[in-house]
């Protein structure tokens, strides 16, 4: 059986049978599990709106994809819809074209100068700074151990908080480096794509409930969560849920950013996921750090 049947029997197998096939182009439709859940139906609704290019390795679903992001490549589609063995099927018959490049990056390790809060010199200034900072943002010394965090005083990281993060092996795999004096930048991140890491994996626990949050001050402020860096979830993290998770997924981002939130939530429910999702509406002004973490989430209703 040539490798585009075996595609398309895989394709069968998780969406059903096709509505239309084109075979010179690659390209056949399916009704989309999204749009038939909406209308809830358990099967297809006919018309046939996911349409699958096997050729180009790509998906769309033509009347849902732009509200629930019901379009990308194949690899995505069958992380949504396909169970661990259909995955595992795809991965063995995926043309190369379809499969992720490996890349090679410089190892992440912590800068120069860094100096942990725990072995810190308490009587100097840049210790007291560095403190002081963190007292304003009602971080706790437990935190700052918790999360070996630190800081620095000299280098490109010169006057910085680091917060490291470490994979589920253990060993650092990023850090986000936050100004703790006047510096124009906030923020100095190593070069390295946050895309490829999930931070804080060393502690996370797959089979109770977590949290998706913006930064990593969310993160100190509330057990089992995943800064998410930003306003999405990178295809890495989302596989992740997918594989792992075993209870709720809760997206708390910040109260600007409902409208982000509400489209998280439309990318990650679905599949095994299903049912899963909850989100957590905040007060505009609020994040999970100034609401004092899950002490203040409990005044807040779950969506």
């Amino acid at each position: 059986m040539e490798e585009s049947e075996l595609i398309v029997e895989l394709l069968t197998d998780i969406l059903g049978t096709p509505n239309n096939h084109y075979y010179n182009k690659g390209q056949i439709s399916f009704d989309c599990p999204v749009c038939s859940d909406i209308k809830g139906l358990d099967e297809g609704d006919g018309k046939g709106n996911l349409e699958v290019n096997y050729l180009k390795g790509v998906y769309k679903c033509w009347s849902c994809s732009e509200t629930y992001e019901t379009h990308g490549y194949l690899n995505k589609l069958f992380w949504k819809w396909g169970n661990k063995k259909q995955r595992q099927t795809w991965k063995l018959i995926s043309p190369e074209d379809f499969k992720p490049k490996s890349k090679t990056y410089d190892k992440i390790v912590l800068p120069e100068d860094y100096i942990s809060f725990e072995k810190g010199n308490k009587l100097t200034i840049p210790y007291k700074e560095a403190i002081n900072y963190l007292l304003k943002r009602n971080v706790t010394h437990d935190m700052m151990i918790k999360h070996s965090m630190g800081y620095t005083i000299q280098g490109v990281y010169r006057g910085r908080i680091v917060i490291p993060s470490f994979d589920c092996d253990d060993k650092i795999n990023y850090f986000v480096a936050r100004s703790y004096i006047n510096h124009k930048m906030k923020y100095k991140n190593p070069e390295y794509p946050k895309e490829e890491i999930i931070f804080n994996e060393s502690k996370i626990d797959w089979e109770k409930d977590i949290y998706l949050v913006e930064g990593v001050f969310d993160m100190l402020f509330l057990e089992n969560s995943i800064p998410i860096l930003g306003k999405s979830v990178s295809d890495k993290l989302w596989s992740t849920l997918y594989d792992n998770c075993k209870s709720n997924v809760i997206i708390c981002l910040d109260g600007d950013a409902w409208a982000d939130a509400e489209k998280l939530y439309r990318k990650l429910d679905g599949g095994r996921l299903n049912g899963k999702i909850r989100l957590i509406k905040m007060p505009e002004d609020k994040d999970v750090a100034e609401l004092n973490g899950i002490e203040g989430l409990k005044e807040i209703v779950l969506l």
